[in-house]
């Protein structure tokens, strides 16, 4: 009697299965798929105006990021050095994603994730699992269980948002010409695992003729009402504090674009760091969403809190490394007790008494921490400089910061008297 368990559970254990040389070549290509897709969603992030596709597009890069890791991270143990496996596998598939950067739009960008890229992921994943020794393999097919799992997720949630703004014949002929020049040339590159024909007289990009640039322009659509900066007032304050302080965490969408810049802009640097600008990024974006849930749960429409705008003045135009000093600055600025991080956990706690602010601001607390301790160590292999010229740098940033806040005058956060839900 065959058991269930028998061979630890494990699939296709009698299976020849793929050689050492057949998974890491794959493996090869998942990783720089991976890493190209990470670059693709966070560029992207700036110029795309919708602000759920916005938020969706850090959460992908973000988990394209990790995928890619686990995917480098395997192949030492395939017998590929380290320095191969963070390189590219070949021209093929960088064609393909050079070409895929000049999306002209959100319309073109779900396109392309949705028609083409995802689906093209998720067919090799399965591939792989199906054609590799589960037993001989597992280390890849434990992996790809987890990354199966997160891409079908995200691409349901990319589908959805494509239904949403693909809602004119116009869009969708739009959207069909873009992926079918995507389609014909992950077809032309043998697909994402490189198990198709290659053919290289069919690989002539379209429109990656020079290097993709980032538009150093904010957009945004009309879910929030748009304001320079908010009115800041004292703990006394309570219920206009806590408005305050859902206004900041809402306008941290426009740090997660900016640390989408630096992920981008900055080259050649090691593949660390662009793991740990990626999470920055998604905790930027992440806090914004606790001011957008926090939002909706006091008034029950996210819409009634602004977003504030002030940042876009300086932040675009500063160079990545000056940024992102300067974005370090303002988090270690927050480590201090009183006030800081720890005060305004506190705060929501003890003086508002509002439980889901409560726990947002504890994570937070808990993820700005961490930013400090990221840009400390990167900054420290990415400077030249002496600590006292990093320093100096940072702080030119934060002059900057502080001008341009002062450019406009703040305006009165929405009413929420009656309206807060606390445990008072």
């Amino acid at each position: 009697m065959k058991r269930s368990y028998q061979y630890a559970g494990l699939q296709n254990p009698k299976q020849e299965g793929l050689s050492v040389d057949q998974c890491a070549a794959r493996i090869h290509r998942f990783a720089y798929a991976a890493e190209r897709l990470m670059f693709l969603q966070a560029s992207h992030i700036i110029s795309t105006p919708e602000r759920d596709v916005k938020v969706l597009l850090a959460r992908l890069q973000y988990e394209n990021s990790q995928h890619a890791s686990q995917f480098k991270a395997r192949l030492p143990e395939l017998r590929i050095s380290k320095k191969k496996a963070y390189q590219a596998p070949d021209v093929s598939l960088q064609i393909v994603f050079d070409e895929a950067m000049y999306a002209a739009n959100t319309v073109e960008l779900l396109a392309g994730l949705t028609k083409v890229f995802k689906p093209a992921l998720l067919e090799a994943y399965r591939r792989y699992v199906e054609d590799t020794n589960g037993l001989a393999d597992y280390p890849t097919v434990r992996i790809l269980k987890t990354v199966i799992a997160e891409v079908a997720d995200g691409l349901r949630q990319l589908e959805a948002a494509y239904d949403d703004l693909i809602d004119t014949p116009e869009k969708e002929a739009e959207a069909e010409t873009w992926s079918r020049t995507l389609h014909n040339l992950l077809a032309a590159a043998g697909g994402i695992d490189g198990t198709g024909e290659v053919n290289l007289d069919a690989l002539e990009p379209v429109r990656a003729t020079n290097p993709y640039l980032i538009p150093k322009q904010l957009t945004r659509d009309d879910t929030f009402p748009r304001v320079w900066d908010i009115i800041h007032v004292d703990n006394e304050r309570v219920e206009e504090r806590l408005m305050q302080m859902i206004a900041t965490r809402l306008g941290e969408t426009t740090i997660a674009e900016a640390l989408g810049f630096v992920l981008y802009e900055m080259k050649d640097q090691p593949w660390e760091f662009y793991t740990d600008i990626s999470r920055h990024l998604w905790d930027e974006m992440r806090h914004s969403v606790f001011g957008e849930a926090a939002a909706e749960d006091i008034f029950d429409n996210r819409s009634t809190m602004p977003i504030r705008d002030w940042e876009s003045a300086y932040l675009f135009r500063m160079d990545p490394l000056e940024l992102y000093a300067m974005l370090f600055g303002v988090e270690a600025g927050l480590m201090k007790y009183p006030p800081g991080k720890r005060e305004e956990f506190e705060f929501c706690r003890d003086a508002a008494r509002h439980p889901l602010m409560t726990t947002l601001q504890d994570f937070d607390w808990a993820d700005e921490v961490l930013h400090v301790h990221i840009a400390r160590r990167r900054l420290k292999e990415w400077f030249n400089g002496s600590p006292e010229e990093l320093q100096a740098l940072g702080q030119k940033g934060l002059d900057f910061r502080a001008r341009a806040r002062a450019m406009h005058p703040q305006s009165p956060l929405p009413d929420a008297s009656g309206k807060i839900k606390s445990t008072q």
